[in-house]
């Protein structure tokens, strides 16, 4: 997703690759897997999962320019940001479609801990069709209806230091206090049943920025 720009501006931007230098890291990450001995239930591989489901799930949602199923996903900072982009779309009357998803590949980088939380670093690298229309007249703002764009992200992911994994396969399984429908939290945040957001305390990993690191474009 990404902020509205003048048609001719963002077609020239979509046209050429963008590289961004990753900065030199002053976090001294330790090995991943090092992780365990903080974390016996920690497993690499499910974060992995997650954080690909994650990736798809929300340019979805950003496409439907509702985030509220995500909520438990992301810290205060980081919803708050993505609400805002919406919110221009919305004022705007546009909408950022992102079609043939794919996430390539989910690298865990290393862990630091800092102001008592735990953070992950980990690398998504990711293919997807991306583009921008006006909502009245179907106008093509921004983007390209064809060309694939690979983009590479850095994510840090974070939770209170000391917090301990739930064991594999134990699914977190609450009540929505609006009906009583049980409610997977581990998949969505909103009742399938009454569309209520359900508010949970999380105690896995959130999201708490997103930095892009390189960019190009094929088409």
């Amino acid at each position: 997703m990404k902020n509205a720009k003048s048609s001719k501006h963002a077609a020239s931007e979509q046209a050429r690759p963008i590289n961004m230098q990753r900065p030199e890291d002053t976090r001294n990450l330790s090995p991943i897997s090092a992780y365990s001995a903080l974390d016996p239930n920690f497993n690499q591989a499910d974060l992995k999962e997650k954080l690909s489901n994650l990736y798809v799930q929300m340019q979805n949602a950003c496409q439907d320019k509702n985030l509220d199923s995500l909520r438990p996903y992301f810290t205060d900072a980081l919803f708050a940001q993505l609400e805002r982009q919406i919110d221009a779309l919305r004022r705007n009357g546009q909408t950022n479609y992102v079609e043939r998803i794919a996430v390539l590949s989910v690298v865990l980088n290393g862990y630091y801990q800092a102001g008592g939380d735990d953070h992950i670093i980990a690398t998504l690298n990711t293919r997807i069709v991306d583009y921008t229309v006006n909502d009245e007249t179907g106008e093509l703002i921004s983007g390209s209806k064809t060309a694939e764009k690979f983009m590479t992200y850095e994510w840090d992911l974070t939770r209170p230091t000391g917090t301990i994994t739930d064991p594999e396969g134990e699914m977190k399984v609450i009540n929505c206090p609006n009906c009583g429908a049980p409610v997977n939290i581990n998949q969505t945040a909103k009742c399938e049943y009454c569309d209520s957001v359900i508010t949970v305390e999380n105690h896995d990993f959130v999201l708490s920025s997103i930095r892009g690191l390189a960019q190009r474009t094929n088409g």
